[in-house]
């Protein structure tokens, strides 16, 4: 079963190069990396191998260390899990207590490969003068959350899950020249299979639209954005349909800025039975025989997540890994009927640590 399984990933795979050959030939990169500092193929391969270890050869511990947790601030459904029961002035130790268990894991990568922690100063300081768009489906609006949660203190405006204003991330020192360029800032937008759509349908008089899939349209204003994150969710497509949307949608990204950091977020596999509030992460990743047994496609995960590697890799983007890190945590869920998404602060907290390694590794080669 094993081997079957790995050989219907390496047909996939196949099928895939061929397509990126006929169809992505005059925006491919493999000895640079377009908006980084990446200028050669040694570089790229030493980026890829590290960031494989951080997220393939590590494990969740339980800490008991008290630590500084993220405060939720916006969209009421990711606090679900948490009461207010903390007074304004309480310590770090007091809001320790109150916390539940599934924020006080920690993921431990392998000695030869850990991941370096990072302030909000820090984080703030490499991405100066970066402009980040967030494309894709409803986690990707959890990551919208986490990056408000971590970095922005002031009026956020959005209209529910679908598509949010421009929100300022960090500001430079108003003594700085061109301190406005230098803002960085963010914005979200709701396409949940990575359309190209330029035109939202909308019904006539007498008809009405049936509504599967959101799909806003982003492509037009993409290249006031230097930074683009991709993520495609669980809105399923046939390989095929799956890796001509994904090339399109970079070919139309190179075409509007060839300079884009592209950044493709992998899709992560739901928990059933999430609601438990006793759940812990589990041992070890799911065996073969547990995924043939999934629902909603859950199965096909792993391969289509494989499949954009190939594509965004070839076009010189980076594939940010989440689906081994994630698997595990079937705790800490948003619950009732969501067990894609989670809690905040939660098991997500990891993907601000990911992202801001990914940040130091293109923007400051070899600081970190």
């Amino acid at each position: 079963m094993q081997n079957q399984r790995a050989q219907e990933v390496e047909v996939a795979l196949k099928e895939t190069r061929i397509d990126i050959k006929e169809n992505l030939k005059d925006y491919t990169f493999y000895s640079s990396i377009p908006g980084s500092n990446i200028k050669s193929r040694e570089e790229i391969l030493a980026f890829r191998e590290k960031m494989k270890c951080i997220t393939t050869k590590g494990k969740w511990v339980f800490d008991k260390t008290p630590r500084e947790i993220l405060k939720h601030k916006q969209e009421p459904l990711y606090g679900k899990c948490d009461k207010s029961s903390n007074k304004r002035n309480s310590s770090i130790e007091e809001i320790w207590e109150n916390t539940r268990n599934s924020v006080k894991y920690i993921w431990k990568p392998s000695h030869q490969c850990p991941l370096p922690n990072f302030t909000r100063e820090d984080f703030c300081s490499l991405i100066i003068g970066l402009k980040f768009l967030l494309v894709g489906d409803v986690l990707s609006f959890q990551l919208h959350e986490l990056l408000l949660d971590y970095f922005h203190d002031g009026p956020v405006q959005c209209y529910g899950h679908i598509s949010c204003k421009e929100h300022v991330l960090c500001r430079p020192s108003p003594h700085l020249e061109d301190a406005y360029n230098l803002t960085s800032k963010m914005k979200y937008v709701r396409n949940d299979i990575l359309s190209s759509k330029k035109f939202i349908l909308l019904p006539g008089d007498h008809d009405y639209v049936e509504l599967r899939n959101v799909e806003l349209p982003w492509i037009s204003f993409s290249y006031r954005y230097n930074v683009i994150i991709l993520n495609k969710g669980h809105h399923y497509q046939d390989d095929k349909t799956f890796r001509l949307t994904l090339i399109n949608a970079i070919i139309n990204i190179r075409k509007k800025r060839p300079d884009t950091l592209i950044i493709f977020k992998s899709a992560t596999l739901g928990h059933q039975n999430c609601n438990d509030p006793d759940l812990k992460p589990l041992e070890t990743n799911y065996n073969i025989n547990e995924l043939k047994n999934v629902p909603y496609h859950w199965d096909e995960i792993h391969k289509q997540n494989m499949i954009a590697k190939e594509i965004v890799e070839a076009a010189g983007g980076v594939y940010w890994n989440l689906e081994y890190i994630m698997e595990t945590r079937v705790d800490g869920h948003i619950g009732g009927r969501d067990c894609l998404r989670w809690c905040i602060p939660g098991p997500s907290d990891i993907w601000l640590n990911l992202l801001s390694y990914i940040t130091a590794s293109y923007v400051l080669l070899n600081k970190y």
